[in-house]
């Protein structure tokens, strides 16, 4: 445990030498001023409001977790070809470390982008129909139905490069669009993408009413399920890879 937090504590000294920290604290607070400036005169519902900011902070999460997780790793690479990851007396403790920070400042952005937001549209706009609360749950549905993107970005980071990662994020948000539609009515619950969308979806829509007033057809539950297995299976998966990573397979 010692050998862990002082692990961490060399990560958080890195983010001076990174963007990684102005990333998480700038496009939250852009993305709040864009979308307020926007729905200060436009003449949806508040309801509708809500929702739509919180289905766009959904889709985009892909893309960012992609570039957030790229910049992690790119650094460790750029600083010593991934030595200090490699060399540890404890393989995982490192890439332990370097994801649990990674998990630690995505939370605290998806917390600022949803909670910010709230706080802004309920005590400046006073428009919104929810509490503050509301919305700090919606962060915690965001981020736990990503985590598990954020430990395959980490994984295609080490494997593949920061290019195959935010590629592969532009993609996952795109698909995470189409999926909001009809097309994924039956299919979202398969789709990892898809999890924070629709989970975000079903929580604007259902959240405030009682549980078994949820139809069945929505698949909250089988969703759920998969989510949480998903998660653990690649992180299982993840810690086994990591064990027999050597690091010569890794490129820009």
């Amino acid at each position: 445990m010692i050998s862990f937090f002082r692990n961490l504590k060399s990560d958080v000294l890195k983010l001076r030498r990174q963007p990684l920290l102005l990333v998480q604290l700038l496009v939250p607070l852009l993305g709040i001023a864009i979308f307020l400036a926007y729905y200060s005169f436009t003449p949806y519902s508040p309801i509708s409001k809500v929702d739509g900011y919180l289905q766009v902070l959904a889709v985009a999460l892909p893309t960012m977790i992609g570039i957030v997780c790229s910049i992690a790793v790119e650094q460790e690479s750029v600083a010593g070809n991934f030595q200090h990851l490699l060399t540890s007396p404890v393989k995982l403790l490192p890439f332990l470390s370097k994801l649990s920070l990674l998990l630690c400042l995505g939370f605290g952005s998806v917390l600022l982008a949803s909670g910010g937001f709230g706080a802004c549209y309920i005590y400046l706009m006073k428009e919104s129909p929810y509490g503050l609360m509301f919305y700090v749950l919606a962060a915690c549905i965001l981020f736990m139905s990503s985590v598990f993107l954020y430990l395959l970005h980490f994984f295609i980071s080490l494997r593949f490069g920061k290019g195959a990662s935010i590629g592969l994020g532009i993609m996952e948000s795109l698909l995470s669009a189409l999926l909001l539609t009809g097309l994924g009515d039956h299919n979202w619950i398969f789709i990892p993408p898809a999890w924070a969308a629709r989970f975000i979806t079903i929580w604007v829509q259902y959240g405030v009413s009682p549980a078994d007033s949820i139809p069945e057809t929505i698949q909250l539950d089988w969703g759920i399920r998969y989510c949480v297995v998903g998660t653990f299976v690649i992180m299982v998966l993840l810690g086994l890879w990591i064990c027999r990573w050597e690091g010569q397979n890794s490129s820009e």
